[in-house]
């Protein structure tokens, strides 16, 4: 559910292998000075660190024990630790009844700005952590009369600690960037940052990798992302859980969802009920059925041969084209074949030819010359149509009998890409929602697009010059075809499943507008990470830490811990967990479309004094144009009495009647030899639209059952 992301308090953004430790308060060990010192009086810097630091000062023990807890990779210098930050401090007076954590002691806040502690300045002081935000700090110190140095803590570095002799709780680091005077309170502002941006910046890219889900046909080419926050940004959209850094600028991927054992526990004598509020997610906000469109589109190489075969006059052997070639003329020649059936856009090989008889006996009769050139005696006579009656002189010019071609037969190959569009509907909805709220819908269209111009074979598909064998997955019609739909490895199940989890993610999102916010003590270990168990008379349930604030007033000594803790509503479930994935079912069967696959060549035989039409004269006319010409030629022909033969329609060898005969059959020389190739149906060139059958999966919100309660006091 959560991809390669391990949740749950997850410590990220460090290259120490000791990642466990350091996720505790307790921290890495960076640094123990072990010697006691009775009395120091230095003025200046002991240890000057380029990271933040956590302080631990033992009673009797060691002087001095720094931990580090942030990443190890600094680009500038944080905080210059002064000598008596070192030892215990000096002003424990924040009322310890009014905090947890400090076994009962009273203890100080600690506020540096620049490496120099703020002393009975600070009046207020607030700090605010909140999921998929920047901690803030706004601090209210007291401003003396007199002339004011407004740079004085402009663009400065802030750190605040809470700090016993005992436990020492980084609170806040971050930079001074908003100060105001106000001048009618005589108070100095300052608003601090710690920009979350800049923190998900100085994170490795492996890290960034590491969370969520993510596809270039979903959100786009990584290249084009200017900046490592906003990969993260699409990235969170895949999944429930959020990334914060605490404050100890460490980062956490936290799964939404509260742990099933808590970290810590909120009892009524922590929490101050009088400012204690239930927020429950808005049912205009409820989304409990994503309706996913899903395209994939790439394109799909196609392969096609036809077959042709020519005989000429169907002769079986050679002898009879000997006996009859003198009236019926030679058999065409091998060229003009090829010319022809070269000539339809189709690329041909695989050729099998059978010449004309080379020379020879062939049952007494003596044959001396394949290649002959012919010429008439009129002998004087007529036939009973009155065409003159010749004799055929052969005037032998060659032995090649390889010039005409008695017989042939040959195939044609065609290749093309078509362009594939599958759509596939992935509804995913929850039932128990849907029982309660109906039916609350939401539309998303995604698309996984395989471009065929970065597949090496499909970049020149078609514009191949020479024949070649077929290529591709034979299908029923006896094309050979090729899906390009994996141009990018695995895209389509990877985009598949970052369309359903971004689905997911906000059925889940919106059932988690569920909120608790209460005042309690003051809790220095609060963090985004922590998971907490209220146990009070008007709240009981776990819930995850969505925001916090401290704040601190130095004049009454108090400090408090405002905490909104979020979880999941969805009466009717019983489940407290996400739900698995599927992957993508069988794609859909592409279609093929029939096509004619053998063509069988004809003889033509053009009447003495037909007239000869070569070109179509409607070629360039559509069907109802032609449908009225071919009236009007019916029409002409009728009155003129003239007939036409249409050579643009044959398909095959043409010979026309020369007016003589020979022997008693009228002489036919050829004239021409056609190949009409079929053009390609359009069903097969334009986009293939495909519906894949329509999924639905039924997955699991979880429901966390607060048990609100009103306490009402009797009159």
């Amino acid at each position: 559910m959560l991809g390669s992301s391990l949740l749950n308090n997850t410590l990220l953004a460090t290259d120490s292998g000791d990642t466990a430790q350091a996720a505790t308060s307790d921290g890495i060990e960076l640094i123990r000075i072990g010697c006691t010192v009775r009395t120091i009086e230095q003025s200046e810097d002991l240890i000057t660190l380029t990271c933040h630091v956590y302080q631990k000062t033992d009673s009797g023990g060691d002087l001095l024990n720094i931990a580090q807890v942030v990443n190890p990779v600094c680009d500038s210098e944080l905080l210059q630790l002064s000598q008596q930050v070192l030892n215990p401090a000096p002003n424990r007076f924040m009322r310890a009844r009014c905090a947890q954590g400090f076994d009962g002691e009273k203890y100080a806040i600690r506020i540096f700005v620049g490496g120099v502690e703020l002393c009975n300045v600070v009046r207020t002081c607030e700090v605010h952590f909140a999921e998929s935000e920047s901690a803030t700090a706004s601090l209210y110190l007291r401003e003396s009369c007199g002339a004011i140095d407004i740079y004085q803590y402009y663009n400065r570095q802030i750190v605040i600690y809470a700090q016993t002799d005992k436990y020492l709780y980084p609170i806040f680091s971050g930079l001074i960037d908003m100060p105001k005077i106000d001048y009618s309170g005589r108070l100095r502002i300052l608003n601090a940052t710690k920009d979350r941006s800049k923190s998900v910046e100085k994170l490795s890219i492996d890290t960034i990798h590491g969370i969520g889900y993510w596809s270039p046909s979903i959100f786009g080419e990584e290249q084009n992302y200017e900046t490592k926050n906003a990969q993260l940004t699409d990235r969170l959209s895949t999944i429930p859980a959020s990334l914060d850094f605490d404050a100890r600028e460490q980062a956490h991927l936290t799964s939404w969802l509260p742990k099933p054992v808590a970290d810590w526990t909120l009892s009524d004598c922590d929490v101050y009920e009088a400012n204690m509020a239930l927020e429950m997610s808005s049912a205009v906000s409820i989304v409990n059925r994503v309706e996913i469109e899903l395209h994939h589109q790439f394109d799909r190489l196609i392969h096609r041969e036809i077959s042709f075969s020519y005989r000429y006059l169907s002769f079986m052997n050679d002898f009879d084209y000997i006996i009859k070639v003198a009236a019926e003329g030679p058999a065409p020649k091998l060229a003009d074949v090829q010319s022809a059936a070269n000539g339809g856009g189709w690329t041909t090989g695989e050729w099998w030819v059978k010449g004309t008889p080379p020379p020879g006996v062939y049952n007494g009769v003596i044959w001396k010359a394949a290649d002959y050139k012919y010429d008439y005696e009129p002998t004087g006579e007529k036939d009973e149509n009155g065409h003159d009656i010749v004799n055929v002189v052969q005037i032998p010019i060659g032995s090649d009998s390889n010039l005409y071609a008695l017989a042939a037969s040959w195939k044609a190959m065609r290749r093309w890409k078509q362009a594939i569009d599958e759509k596939y509907i992935i509804v995913l909805q929850n039932q128990e929602s849907i029982a309660i709220h109906g039916e609350k819908k939401e539309k998303i269209t995604y698309s996984i697009n395989h471009e065929s111009d970065d597949d090496k074979m499909a970049r020149n598909w078609g514009s191949e010059k020479h024949y070649k064998r077929p290529k591709g997955i034979k299908q029923l019609n006896g094309d050979y075809t090729t899906n390009i739909d994996n141009v990018i490895p695995g895209e389509f199940a990877n985009g598949y499943q970052v369309a359903v989890q971004i689905g997911y993610t906000r059925m889940l999102e919106s059932h988690r507008q569920n909120s608790i916010t209460m005042d309690c003590k003051f809790l220095p270990f609060a963090s985004l990470t922590h998971s907490v168990h209220v146990d009070t008379k008007r709240f009981n349930a776990n819930v995850k830490i969505a925001a916090y604030s401290h704040s601190w007033d130095f004049t009454s000594k108090r400090g408090k811990t405002t905490l909104t803790g979020k979880f999941f509503m969805n009466p009717g479930s019983r489940t407290q967990t996400f739900s698995q994935v599927e992957p993508p079912r069988e794609r859909p069967q592409l279609p093929c479309e029939t096509f004619q696959q053998e063509f069988v060549l004809n003889d033509y035989i053009v009447p003495y004094g037909v007239d000869v039409i070569e070109q179509d004269p409607n070629a360039d006319k559509d069907e109802d144009e032609k449908r009225e010409e071919e009236e009007k030629d019916k029409g002409n022909s009728a009155i003129i009495g003239k007939p036409k033969f249409k050579l643009y329609e044959c398909n095959g060898y043409v010979r026309k009647e020369t007016g003589y005969t020979f022997k008693g059959t009228k002489m036919k020389r050829g004239i021409a030899f056609r190949v009409q190739t079929p053009d390609i149906e359009e069903k097969s060139t334009d986009t293939l639209d495909v519906n894949a059958a329509d999924q639905t999966f039924n997955l699991a919100i979880p429901h966390n059952e607060p048990s609100p309660q009103l306490t009402c006091h009797k009159k």
